[in-house]
């Protein structure tokens, strides 16, 4: 591999070495102790020297999903927020709790997926609000566990009914069927996904 004064003109003033054209170089290995190369340094490294189009996006299946996540999320939060005065953020919250009465904050970051600043900004608006309770774990009182309130419950059910109805026109395109393998498949996408790039 080439130094860093093979790179700079200045460097060959006066010299008589011949140069030539640079060519592909297959990445060396990272020296002992180096991070491992991120994603798009792998994805750089079998692309040098190689010039290619532009990413097309009606085709590219990340970006269709972004693209549909993104109105699902829109129109979720306009029902929400006019249905129960919630941000998206705490709808997120109240259904986990809903769907597993007594998880932790951890586990509701986890299932989200939220930032946990997120989760427990969301988790006291819910508290002061008066639709979550908390309680101490009886095992581990460093643990608290998560429920809805007769309140709660009631904002969640008023809600719940509004917000399935979000993906009806998509779902009049699947049957029962082809909704669960959408839905086994994109559970699988993500988890072959990596958290951090």
């Amino acid at each position: 591999m080439a130094g860093m004064n093979d790179l700079d003109p200045r460097s060959t003033a006066g010299s008589t070495a011949r140069t030539h054209p640079a060519s592909p170089v297959a990445p060396s290995a990272a020296p002992s102790g180096a991070s491992a190369p991120g994603l798009a340094e792998q994805a750089a490294s079998f692309t040098v020297g190689v010039e290619r189009e532009p990413i097309r996006l009606d085709a590219y299946w990340p970006y269709q999903v972004t693209v549909l996540a993104d109105r699902i999320a829109r129109l979720t939060s306009a029902i929400v927020k006019r249905e129960a005065g919630l941000n998206l953020s705490q709808w997120r919250v109240l259904a986990a709790i809903a769907e597993v009465p007594g998880r932790t904050a951890v586990d509701v970051v986890t299932v989200t997926p939220m930032d946990k600043g997120i989760v427990s900004r969301a988790t006291k608006a819910l508290l002061e609000a008066g639709l979550v309770i908390r309680r101490a774990s009886q095992a581990d009182g460093r643990v608290s566990h998560l429920y809805l309130t007769g309140k709660g419950k009631d904002v969640y059910a008023n809600l719940r009914e509004a917000v399935e109805a979000v993906p009806l026109a998509a779902n009049r395109m699947m049957d029962g069927a082809e909704q669960a393998a959408f839905c086994a498949l994109v559970r699988q996408l993500a988890n072959s996904m990596p958290d951090e790039g």
